[in-house]
């Protein structure tokens, strides 16, 4: 079974040239919508970059709030003793007594849990049309999903079996979880594949920017893969530049596709200081390519080798054919 990724918002580039475009502008048009779609979008990159970048956030809000027409915009989240507390606010929340414009607080929800809350406050007389309540839905799950994932590693890291860096489980957590994959393989005909992810001529990017813009590289690489992932797979880090994705009951061509859709992702994201990246990425599945962990571990490697050598920035299976 193919791993289906989760819901995201559209992300088109904004037209070269383009006035102000709002979610409010006539919706036959569209022009509202994919400028707020593409806010929403820089929104969630955001999130995912904040650490790294404390301009991303203020700008990405600015962005809603241009989208959405409205005066002001506060993004809240869940804080260390698990409330919703203010987190960034952009525009004016001043009111004077007696105005009673509209307010909305949408809910940021990863799955059933709530992460924070996006309020919305309009402009005088503004009143929500409904081009703008379909970005608030889709705001909800988005930001939410961003959100979620983004507290949930950084929650992991400090626990043991955690990779420091990313709060990804470490290479002896993934090798444990790889053989109780390949017993599953091996008593009920069961099938998986194993994806390695490595971002291209990371040491140069490490000289250039330094260790801690790196390691944030890595950790951002994380928070985004595990947004593109389906809840039973898991998403381990592996050795220097890598990051390792098991895939139960998958077939090998699927498998292949999956790790050109993933390797696709982390290129078209933008990371905070230094950009888009160059990713490979090699697959191995069981049971063609064997039944033990040190097989598997072997066919990767050869396989993201193979994808090195060959030009890079494609995904390779543990037989010569590839993807483009």
């Amino acid at each position: 079974m193919k791993p289906t990724p989760r819901p995201r918002p559209e992300r088109p580039e904004p037209a070269h040239g383009a006035g102000t475009l709002r979610a409010s502008d006539p919706l036959g048009s569209g022009a509202g919508r994919r400028r707020a779609s593409w806010s929403l979008w820089r929104a969630c990159e955001a999130l995912l970059s904040a650490l790294s970048d404390p301009r991303a956030l203020p700008q990405a809000l600015e962005d809603l709030r241009a989208a959405f027409d409205c005066d002001a915009v506060v993004l809240r989240a869940r804080g260390p003793v698990g409330t919703i507390e203010p987190w960034q606010a952009c525009g004016n929340w001043a009111t004077a007594p007696g105005d009673l414009r509209d307010c909305l607080t949408v809910p940021l929800l990863r799955g059933a849990e709530r992460v924070g809350t996006l309020d919305l406050l309009a402009r005088p007389g503004q009143r929500w049309q409904a081009g703008q309540l379909g970005l608030v839905r889709a705001a909800s799950g988005a930001l939410g999903a961003a959100l979620g994932a983004r507290f949930e590693l950084e929650q992991l890291r400090r626990q043991p079996g955690r990779d420091p860096v990313t709060g990804l489980p470490d290479t002896r957590a993934l090798r444990e979880r790889l053989g109780e994959e390949l017993a599953r393989v091996r008593e009920h005909g069961a099938t998986l594949a194993l994806v390695l992810v490595q971002i291209e001529r990371f040491a140069a990017l490490e000289k250039r920017y330094g260790e801690g813009v790196a390691r944030a590289v890595l950790a951002e690489a994380a928070l985004v893969l595990r947004l593109a992932l389906r809840e039973t797979d898991v998403l381990s880090r592996g050795n220097g530049a890598r990051l390792a994705v098991l895939l139960p009951e998958i077939e090998p061509t699927a498998a292949l596709r999956c790790a050109e859709r993933l390797r696709h992702t982390l290129e078209d994201h933008r990371f905070a200081r230094v950009g888009r990246v160059a990713v490979s990425a090699g697959v191995a599945t069981s049971p063609r390519d064997g039944m033990e962990c040190v097989e598997i571990l072997e066919q990767v490697e050869r396989a993201l080798a193979l994808a090195t050598k060959t030009g890079r920035r494609h995904a390779v299976g543990s037989e010569p054919s590839h993807v483009h």
